[in-house]
């Protein structure tokens, strides 16, 4: 791999770790902590929660808009500034509105920063390296998580240290990436490209009267596993620690499930290579029988530590290696505008992530959670029927990546 794919992908690498293994996950990890600082109730705490999902959404919209107009650069370094604002309110919380607040406005981060690179990846990165690239990008989460797991778990009364030092990360990734980002296009796999393509990458998912580009035959498949993939994540990231900590686990079993599932989920940096030695269909239906038997292992022996630990370490690889399949896909599905693109997919990611914790949340309290679980495995199977991915518009770039 030359050295300028390497440094892009781990400048990119060290952004997704500060916007989802901290900003995004951060919270969830210090909800006790939060709990008995404040005087929070499980309602306000989940209350919180729904609202940090609720300004993702909003960076994820506003970021599909600015990278479009403003070049990748622009989105990406407000989530890392973000990140750190809202990392830096915690830790100065004096009570639990501000601590709110700064959740909110960290969590807008990830919305930001992700999407926007497969437009930088496709600005900077030849053609036959950028499945390679998007997938160390998209393994940042594990980087994160590896980080945010022990911390959590050793943070105790100092908490708040835990979070200036998260908001110290986020500074220095921002400055990497604001040195190696260009302001200006640059695209080394098309230096002649045609300029009257140029307005169609002004398309965004804002723009409401041109939205149905989104809409080709060849993205159903794309958006269908999204949705599924959203629902099962969510909900094992929703009710993972505490199915194990309900049936007799102790409470530092959350930071450490979360650790293995980030140190496991350093696979998923070999998911491009896997892509171009296997193909994205067949690497895409691992990628979900790895899934759905990570979420039916727990079910089945939430108050083992074995079965819980096997669990956690099936479902990091087959996270991570999913996320950077949708990078992957997205940017074959989507060539002429890869950020748009993604960010349609991560809409219907999005409404997943929604749905499945509400959905099976309402579905456990019937039928207990455990077997809830064995049913979210289930549903994650039911990917299998778009996991056949359709060939890209530009079938020579789709053959090279």
């Amino acid at each position: 791999m030359k050295t300028r794919e390497l440094t892009i992908g781990l400048a990119g690498m060290s952004m997704i770790a500060v916007a989802f293994g901290f900003a995004r996950y951060g919270y969830g990890l210090f909800v006790p902590e939060f709990r008995d600082e404040f005087d929070l109730s499980t309602e306000t705490l989940g209350l919180i929660s729904g609202a940090t999902y609720a300004s993702y959404l909003a960076g994820l919209l506003l970021a599909a808009y600015l990278s479009t107009r403003l070049r990748p650069r622009v989105p990406i370094l407000l989530g890392g500034l973000c990140a750190a604002g809202g990392m830096i309110m915690i830790a100065a919380a004096p009570n639990g509105a501000v601590m709110a607040a700064g959740a909110i406005l960290a969590s807008t981060s990830p919305g930001w920063a992700w999407a926007p690179f497969s437009d930088a990846v496709d600005q900077l990165i030849s053609a036959d390296a950028r499945g390679r690239t998007l997938s160390i990008v998209s393994t940042g989460t594990a980087v994160g998580l590896i980080l945010a797991g022990p911390i959590a778990l050793i943070a105790g009364p100092f908490w708040r240290a835990a979070w200036i030092a998260f908001a110290i990360f986020a500074l220095a990734s921002t400055l990497w990436n604001a040195r190696l980002l260009p302001g200006r296009s640059q695209n080394p796999a098309s230096p002649t490209s045609d300029p009257q393509s140029a307005p169609a990458s002004h398309t965004t998912l804002l723009s409401l009267s041109r939205w149905r580009w989104t809409l080709t035959e060849g993205a159903y498949p794309l958006y269908f596993v999204a949705f599924v993939f959203g629902v099962a994540s969510a909900f094992y990231w929703t009710y993972a620690a505490d199915l194990a900590q309900e049936s007799g686990l102790p409470d530092y079993v959350g930071p450490i499930l979360w650790t293995i599932v980030g140190v496991l989920g350093l696979v998923g940096v070999a998911t491009g290579d896997l892509v171009k030695r296997f193909g994205l269909g067949a690497v895409l239906i691992i990628a979900l029988i790895l899934l759905a038997a990570a979420i039916a292992v727990l079910g089945a022996a939430p108050g083992n530590w074995f079965l819980v630990c096997l669990s956690a370490a099936l479902y990091g690889p087959s996270f991570m290696m999913m996320s950077a399949l949708l990078a992957v896909w997205s940017s074959r599905t989507f060539p002429e505008r890869p950020t748009a693109g993604f960010s349609a997919a991560l809409l219907l990611l999005a409404a997943g992530s929604i749905a499945g914790p509400a959905a099976l949340g309402v579905l456990a309290g019937s039928i207990g959670l455990p077997t809830t679980f064995l049913v979210a495995a289930g549903l994650t199977l039911v990917g299998l029927v778009g996991s056949v991915p359709q060939p890209s518009r530009r079938r020579a770039s789709t053959t090279s990546g």
